[in-house]
């Protein structure tokens, strides 16, 4: 029978350690930043805007969402990476009316952040 040297079994206790730190230690954060937005009247806080036009976009054209706020007033949009954008928002109402808001959101990495935008 073989008997295993001293400086085999380093080595390979070296190795299995090394190999577990870089399997189990290269862990990927999620940088993904979710923002939500809720559309409200100025006049009345309590009452939301559905189906009103979203943008949420710097002052270059690189990182752009836009869409439409659902029934409960809401937009959400789930960004790739952290920022501070600016977020515009409005709505035409017939026959000839607009409302209009904008504000400015904070995208923090791993997290989910709310804004609350008012329009007159």
């Amino acid at each position: 029978m073989k008997k295993i040297s001293i400086k085999s079994l380093i080595t390979l206790v070296f190795v299995v350690s090394i190999s577990g730190i870089v399997f189990f230690g290269c862990k990927k954060d999620n940088t993904d930043c979710t923002a939500i937005v809720t559309v409200k009247y100025l006049n009345d806080t309590m009452q939301i805007l559905p189906y009103a036009d979203v943008i949420i976009a710097p002052n270059y054209p690189d990182v752009r969402a836009q869409g439409k706020s659902d029934a409960t007033g809401t937009f959400q949009y789930v960004f790739k990476y952290e920022g501070i954008l600016d977020i515009q928002v409005y709505k035409i109402i017939p026959p000839d009316d607009t409302v209009r808001g904008t504000g400015v959101i904070r995208l923090k990495p791993g997290e989910t952040v709310s804004k609350t935008v008012f329009v007159q």
